[in-house]
């Protein structure tokens, strides 16, 4: 009887360290698959950084010379407030910190910042970075609710940053403008304002946007990035789905921008995935007219569900995932696999045929094989997407 309570605790033991040992090679392959590497990739003309900023958002695009800042955001997590620092050092280090474009998406704080106590954008005018143009999505308001606390304060504030030239100069954007950085590279504008979709609900029923204004996400710019084959998509917290949100009497609406803004991007090399993984955007047209090869999800500690395990399995599904800074405790298990907890680099070499990210290579799409892919979806249906599940985002 104690020979076999021996082999028993020593099967269990067994099992024990194998399950330790199998769980620990996971993991190493997991850091080994996520960790930066130096590219291969050398003297790439065009290079597009995604910082690890927290729950945050900011992408710069260096091109020949030439550089484009999108988002420059806040997290609210005490310990990333400061690294917004990060992308005026990354600056510093090229040598030049006047960017020659920056883009706001929209005017949340995780995405421009905020004066009070200073973070974002103001925390970059304080390191010294100056902006030759300033794009963003006007003043634009369909139906009730007013303009948020962040969206008033970047329009105080703005008047200041032109007379102080900080800003050189300052432009909203429309649906099909170019933001000029250079022969070869295409920066177009394919989303903003909601691409007509909320002006016409305003028309046809104000009572609704009166009772559920917008969501500032539904008004997101969004960029398509093109040189060569390979191409790029970023879009804000750009929705992709349509429900109602009430929050302790706080309403707003979300509204499907994503299907109407599909056909125009097209299959990308590489998405931005909208609104940090949210459940309520990367609908499955959407993606599936994208079916991109790379996902990058932009979020850290934060407790809004981000980035959501449907979102992430359906990027698996296309490609490879990688996930800035972390995730919401609830999801981080399941999200595990794409981890990187740090800033995730992209280098497309001359002619945009070949790309690494954090130094795995990869082959960028030619036309004819976007084409030729089996069930190709180029556009996604006129009826919006929907989404009723309860949340706290």
């Amino acid at each position: 009887m104690g020979y076999h309570s021996g082999t028993v605790n020593v099967r269990t033991s067994l099992a024990l360290l194998l399950a330790l040992a199998v769980a620990g090679c996971s993991h190493t392959k997991r850091e080994r698959a996520n960790r930066k590497r130096p590219s291969r990739i050398e003297n790439a003309p065009l290079t597009i950084t995604f910082f690890d900023l927290g729950q945050a958002d900011g992408m710069l695009i260096r091109y020949q010379g030439k550089t484009l800042l999108m988002d420059s955001g806040e997290s609210r997590v005490e310990d990333d407030a400061q690294r917004v620092h990060h992308i005026s050092k990354a600056l510093e280090e090229a040598g030049n910190t006047r960017l020659d474009a920056f883009v706001v998406s929209h005017y949340h704080r995780d995405h421009v910042g905020d004066p009070k106590p200073r973070s974002g954008m103001w925390m970059l005018f304080d390191d010294g970075v100056t902006i030759s143009t300033l794009y963003d999505r006007g003043e634009v308001i369909y139906g009730g609710g007013g303009k948020g606390e962040t969206q008033r304060e970047y329009e105080k504030a703005l008047p200041g940053w032109l007379s102080s030239g900080k800003v050189k100069a300052h432009q909203s954007v429309k649906v099909g403008d170019l933001i000029p950085m250079g022969d070869g590279l295409t920066v177009e504008v394919v989303a903003v304002n909601g691409n007509g979709r909320l002006e016409a609900l305003d028309q046809k029923d104000p009572s609704e946007l009166q009772h559920f204004p917008a969501s500032e996400n539904d008004y997101s710019v969004a960029l398509k990035v093109t040189y060569g084959d390979f191409e790029l998509f970023a879009g804000g917290d750009l929705t992709g789905s349509t429900k109602h949100r009430d929050f302790k009497g706080h309403r707003e609406g979300y509204h499907d921008i994503e299907s109407s803004t599909a056909a125009r991007v097209g299959d990308v090399e590489i998405y931005r995935a909208d609104h940090h993984g949210s459940q309520h955007s990367s609908n499955p047209c959407f993606l599936k007219v994208l079916r991109p090869e790379v996902a990058i999800i932009s979020s850290g500690e934060n407790n809004y569900g981000h980035p959501t395990p449907r979102v992430f399995d359906a990027l698996q599904e296309y490609g490879r995932v990688y996930i800035t800074g972390g995730a919401d405790p609830k999801v981080k298990a399941h999200v595990a696999p794409g981890l990187v907890e740090d800033d995730v680099v992209v280098a497309v070499e001359a002619g945009g045929k070949r790309f690494s990210v954090n130094g795995k290579d990869f082959r960028a799409k030619s036309e004819e094989q976007e084409a030729a892919v089996p069930d190709r979806v180029t556009e996604c249906a006129e009826k919006p997407m929907t989404h009723v599940d309860a949340d706290n985002e």
